[in-house]
């Protein structure tokens, strides 16, 4: 009785540890990529804000990908690729952000903004991951990873638009 009691007050403590050290971490979590095209901004937009053409640059194109409305771009326009779903909620001005739903995960919003690059002819296009984390500790902890998992799958896509472009 006596280990039994010893091994609950050590599994508590060592969870109540962890969590406390699981809130020192932020509760939101930004991965943030950016890339310049030689390109219009006319050129770029219609491969980001159109689902349809999304297959012929992004990471994720390996998985099969499902139109679930009519429209493949403009806010509400909706896709299912693998086993998350995203839906555009905001496209105008040359910003376009979309809600991805996983499985096992908070929702992340994904947002792209093209500018015109002010030193070279063509469009910087700004492109970010935003994920609103529980208090779990393991949630806040394994955040740390996102910057590991995303960012080199977001270099990944920006360097099959820059392909893409340059085959045009």
């Amino acid at each position: 009785m006596k280990y039994l009691k010893l091994a609950l007050f050590s599994i508590g403590s060592l969870f109540l540890l962890i969590t406390l050290i699981g809130l020192l971490f932020p509760s939101r979590v930004t991965v943030i990529r950016s890339a310049t095209f030689n390109q219009p901004l006319d050129s770029v937009y219609p491969l980001l804000n159109n689902m349809n053409n999304w297959h012929e640059w992004l990471f994720d194109s390996t998985h099969p990908a499902k139109l679930l409305t009519e429209s493949a771009s403009g806010p509400g326009a909706a896709m299912e690729i693998g086993s998350s779903k995203i839906t555009i909620t905001h496209d105008s001005a040359y910003y376009i952000e979309s809600k991805w739903h996983g499985t096992r995960s908070n929702d992340q919003i994904c947002g792209w903004r093209l500018t015109q690059d002010p030193n070279t002819p063509g469009t910087m296009v700004q492109w970010h991951y935003t994920q609103h984390l529980d208090w779990y500790p393991w949630e806040r902890v394994g955040a740390v990873l996102n910057e590991k998992i995303l960012g080199p799958s977001m270099d990944s896509s920006f360097a099959r638009l820059k392909r893409h472009f340059e085959l045009e």
